[in-house]
């Protein structure tokens, strides 16, 4: 059999398998973070029955999800991209940025069209999505940056995936399902892109310590 062909198989089983783990991994972190984000609720009314429950879960559910879902991806990152430990505080600032920055684009429409828009409607709800995917592209391509060609398609592929979640969820994410497709939704565009991407790196990777 020719040795290309054995080598082109093997390189497109390694990308399933590299695809696949990205998935799993941010899949799992939104689902494991949904229970740590229950497991304290139920701890702290249980310490304070008196606790404002929904204040305290979204004072702590961003910082809690956004970590896991960090820590769960560099898990599979880095054996493609070594020295890639900051994409954890990247995901953070991205995800937590791009809301806060979607809440004041909603604001300026609102003012400017004189609508009242908010979360649950429709295109609210699509541009906070598409923002979040964007800013938290911006924030970790600097940590791409050294290997990969065509750094627009990150920022294209997370905006996609981010913008088709946003057809599928609404602004209330409470059941099982949902916190299923918010991990794997947005993971599917984006673990395609980098595997596309890692073909064609800019660099070699420096494995050194």
């Amino acid at each position: 059999m020719d040795n290309s062909i054995i080598s082109t198989h093997r390189i497109h089983k390694t990308d399933l398998k590299f695809w696949l783990m990205w998935v799993i991994a941010s899949t799992a972190a939104i689902l494991l973070s949904a229970a740590v984000i229950s497991g304290l609720i139920i701890l702290a009314i249980a310490i304070s029955p008196n606790i404002n429950e929904d204040r305290l879960a979204g004072g702590i559910m961003l910082p809690i999800a956004t970590a896991i879902l960090g820590v769960g991806q560099w898990l599979v990152l880095r054996s493609r991209i070594p020295k890639s430990g900051w994409w954890i505080l990247a995901t953070i600032v991205g995800i937590m940025g791009g809301i806060a920055i979607a809440g004041g684009v909603v604001q300026v429409i609102r003012y400017i069209t004189g609508q009242e828009w908010n979360w649950e409607s429709h295109p609210g709800l699509l541009i906070l999505y598409v923002l979040i995917g964007l800013l938290l592209a911006l924030a970790q391509l600097p940590i791409l940056w050294r290997y990969l060609r065509n750094p627009i398609v990150w920022l294209l592929a997370s905006m996609i995936g981010w913008f088709i979640l946003g057809l599928i969820v609404d602004i209330s994410i409470d059941r099982t399902s949902d916190f299923f497709v918010v991990g794997a939704i947005p993971a599917m565009f984006t673990g395609l892109c980098l595997i596309w991407l890692m073909r064609n790196p800019r660099t070699e990777p420096d494995h050194s310590p």
